[in-house]
């Protein structure tokens, strides 16, 4: 597709079935009190720190405080589904797989996505934006729109550059995944472009979104259970939030780099 090559580390894989993610989506919802709200006034949660709100565009940087609260809570609920995600991981990209707060433990474990229904939820041209819009609209009280991005997670947490100055090669591959566990009857997915800032740098704004408006898109439908990786590098956007009363879109979020030659898993 005009010159674009697929993402060589994008794979589906059923990790659960729909008894095992359904007792983990009970589990998340016993952990309720433990959640922690991310927009104002919309029903958006995180079980779990994370660097795109707590080290992004955050002045109080709360990221390793929140890792070392939330990283116990998670392995304690959830070490039977970390150990089987890594474990697949090393099956399919045969090679070596580690959290990286085994040996980083201000970082922070994968965690959960939660989000409630409400029809602000709805999809919307106007909702498509860019990441850098997102970041500045983030914490006001309005819905602060849905990104069309690259991963950057590695970059945030300072990964390349310390592995830079460690004589590594850099820039650092990279992977995504999402594992899907409740899903609004409609359906949700991610959307997908075949490129990434190699073709729309973020700093030309206008640029990158025309070239992101115009170009052909295709979208990955999610099925509970069902573990979705790629590489980050390309720009992709989630699809899919409930509106209906009583659903929901909740998934277990991540992301790795190659370091140290093994992948590490992070949030």
């Amino acid at each position: 597709m005009n010159g674009e090559t697929p993402d060589p580390l994008e794979f589906e894989h059923a990790l659960l079935d729909a008894a095992g993610a359904a007792a983990l989506v009970e589990r998340l919802h016993d952990l309720d009190a433990f959640w922690i709200a991310r927009h104002a006034r919309l029903p958006f949660h995180t079980l779990g720190a994370t660097n795109y709100y707590d080290l992004t565009a955050n002045p109080a940087r709360p990221y390793a405080r929140l890792a070392a609260r939330y990283n116990p809570l998670l392995l304690a609920q959830f070490g039977a589904l970390y150990a089987s995600v890594a474990a697949t991981l090393a099956a399919r990209l045969d090679a070596a797989v580690a959290y990286l707060a085994e040996t980083e433990p201000d970082t922070a474990l994968p965690g959960f996505h939660i989000f409630g229904a409400h029809a602000e939820f709805a999809a919307r041209a106007e909702h498509d934006v860019l990441h850098g819009d997102w970041f500045r609209q983030r914490d006001g009280d309005a819905f602060p729109g849905n990104p069309i991005h690259v991963d950057t997670a590695h970059l945030a947490l300072g990964l390349d550059a310390r592995a830079r100055l460690a004589g590594e090669a850099t820039p650092l591959a990279t992977l995504s995944f999402t594992l899907p566990l409740a899903l609004p009857e409609a359906g949700a997915g991610m959307r997908l472009w075949g490129f990434g800032h190699e073709a729309a740098p973020v700093g030309d704004g206008a640029h990158q979104q025309a070239r992101l408006r115009h170009a052909p898109t295709r979208e990955h439908a999610y099925r509970s259970g069902a573990l979705f990786v790629h590489s980050g590098t390309r720009y992709h956007q989630a699809r899919g939030f409930p509106v209906v009363p009583g659903q929901y879109r909740i998934t277990l979020q991540g992301h790795g780099v190659w370091l140290g030659g093994a992948w590490r898993l992070f949030w």
